[in-house]
């Protein structure tokens, strides 16, 4: 993940952390400038650390920022400030794809009713001391993955979903898709039958449709393919197996992978370490 957004601005990065693929912290530290802010591969979540009282974005002349004050700046949007003095800042970057497979495992809803909102210098208690714990941990932590870490984060998705959605679910329509009872039915096949082979046809049946409509209106409501989802949640069963006494070939078995270098591969993929470096950091 490219954590260079800052165009043409004389800025310097005071701290980095990638903490798992497509997830990242940076520290910044910044002086009087005019500041374009966009970045392609990711959503911001910005948290000034201190500074921030003479600078404001270019459109909203009238809100000054602070230390304590948070701003969002979704995938791809482009905005403009004027920086009056120093400011020392973090930046919490994260995919679009994250955001998404979070929401389909943590909200009774089609992906697609989940956009983040525009935010400039918000002022919110929660989200702040979220930020600022997530921001310890790394520093503690030296960036490698904890599993406080992945908590916070968790929880400032969910925070960020649950406040700063631009879509008024109740009351948006959409089209094509799963219906929300098919998703329903899905995942809780797929939750209970992890352990056995499941197939795009098998899946498709229940719901009565065919294995290419229903692999395209899978990925429509859950952002990610079947074949996606079922190795990702495998993933996630592993790691709920992984503090007890069983061998990692028998948790393999278990959920569903194949061979125990499979689900090395994949485990190692989706969280940056192997089931065997998982099991030693949450045995500390």
């Amino acid at each position: 993940m490219d954590r260079a957004p800052l165009i043409s601005v004389n800025a310097e990065m005071t701290g980095q952390y990638d903490l798992r693929r497509e997830i990242a912290i940076a520290q910044w530290s910044i002086d009087r400038s005019r500041v374009a802010y966009q970045k392609s591969d990711s959503h911001t979540l910005s948290l000034y650390l201190a500074g921030g009282e003479t600078s404001c974005r270019e459109d909203q002349r009238d809100r000054k920022g602070r230390a304590g004050i948070l701003s969002l700046m979704p995938e791809g949007h482009l905005s403009r400030w004027e920086i009056g003095g120093r400011i020392d800042f973090a930046h919490l970057y994260f995919s679009d794809r994250v955001l998404r497979q979070f929401a389909s495992d943590h909200f009774d809803r089609d992906v697609r009713l989940f956009e983040l909102m525009d935010l400039t210098y918000q002022d919110d208690s929660g989200l702040r001391h979220l930020m600022q714990s997530y921001i310890q941990n790394c520093q503690d932590s030296s960036g490698r993955l904890s599993l406080l870490g992945e908590q916070l984060f968790y929880q400032i998705l969910a925070h960020l979903l649950t406040n700063y959605n631009s879509f008024n679910i109740a009351a948006t329509p959409i089209r094509g898709g799963l219906s929300l009872k098919h998703a329903r039915l899905i995942r809780a096949v797929v939750q209970d039958q992890l352990a056995t082979p499941l197939s795009i046809a098998g899946l498709a049946s229940l719901v009565g449709l065919s294995p290419f409509h229903f692999a395209r209106q899978f990925k429509e409501s859950f952002g990610e393919a079947p074949a996606q989802y079922i190795c990702r949640k495998r993933v996630e069963a592993v790691k709920g197996l992984i503090s007890s006494e069983q061998s990692l070939a028998d948790i393999a078995a278990q959920t569903g992978f194949a061979q125990q270098s499979h689900m090395t591969q994949q485990f190692k993929r989706h969280t940056g370490l192997t089931p065997a470096a998982y099991r030693r950091l949450i045995s500390v």
